[in-house]
């Protein structure tokens, strides 16, 4: 597994490769080896059972629904704050590294968030990369992880003790609240939002940016054209937002050919839950 880890790292990062997705920090590469005053409290047994537990619950419905085969490898020895997607025949693949787990923002949560983000890049739908044609450009596959990956693993949880805890800003709250009304369904948005944000404050801190991204200040940037590539911190924070406030069902999958299918959309009248304009550009 290790000797596997090590070349997909290689041929990701290649120019040759048609199959792979780059990775989850692509241009923003670091390195936290264990032992760093820079690593949280993340131990190697939750980066296992944290991988087993996702391949676990998706396994069965990507062998059933797609005939292909989940295979997660995962380097904890690896000190790259990385994570990327890959495709082979009817395997879907993800790699991730132990460097991310360690890093001080990614709490439990933005760990398999992370997870769900690269599963995105298999099924996250339209719009795909031009670069393999196959992988969901970045913004879209969070909008995956909160909209369909995270309310499906995590449907069934104590997501009221799992936030407990967490300070739930104000925004994320009265959002959460508008679009469920129970406090069961309320306390998984909020966890949602909570995940997306862990990751977010990854990409901020990856980034350099002073800026911290906050559920109270969205990106004001409109794009000109489709954006594939990685947001911004506070766009991707806004992203997972929406993914966790669009009352679509989980169960609705989104399509390659249509960005309306499984998601909040302007031409379904949809005002809330949307894709941000910092990366989306909706078609008439």
């Amino acid at each position: 597994m290790k000797l596997f880890t090590i070349i997909s790292f290689l041929i990701c990062f290649s120019l040759q490769a048609l199959a792979c997705d780059g990775g989850m920090a692509m241009n923003r590469i670091i390195s936290i080896p264990a032992n760093s005053v820079f690593a949280n409290d993340f131990t190697e047994k939750e980066f296992k059972d944290s991988i087993k537990a996702f391949e676990r619950f998706f396994s069965p419905s990507i062998d059933r629904d797609h005939n292909a085969e989940l295979i997660i490898f995962g380097s904890w020895a690896s000190n790259t704050v990385n994570a990327f997607a890959e495709k082979a025949d009817k395997k879907v693949m993800i790699t991730i590294y132990g460097g991310l787990a360690r890093h001080k923002a990614i709490s439990p949560d933005g760990f398999t968030a992370v997870l769900c983000h690269e599963l995105g890049h298999h099924f996250g739908g339209y719009p795909q990369k031009s670069t393999n044609r196959w992988s969901s450009a970045e913004g879209q596959a969070d909008y995956y992880a909160t909209m369909k990956c995270l309310r499906r693993i995590w449907a069934n949880e104590n997501n009221e003790l799992a936030v407990s805890t967490q300070v739930i800003s104000e925004a994320l709250k009265n959002e959460c609240a508008i679009t469920y009304s129970t406090p069961k369904s309320q306390a998984l948005c909020h966890r949602m939002g909570l995940a997306g944000r862990s990751v977010a404050l990854m990409i901020q801190d990856l980034d350099h940016d002073s800026i911290e991204p906050k559920f109270e200040t969205p990106d004001p940037l409109v794009v000109r054209a489709m954006s594939y590539l990685h947001p911004y911190a506070q766009c991707r924070l806004d992203t997972f937002f929406q993914g966790a406030v669009c009352p679509v069902s989980e169960a609705i999958e989104f399509q390659d050919d249509d960005q309306t299918a499984g998601a909040c959309h302007v031409k379904l009248g949809d005002s809330r839950g949307l894709r941000p304009k910092c990366w989306f550009l909706s078609s008439n």
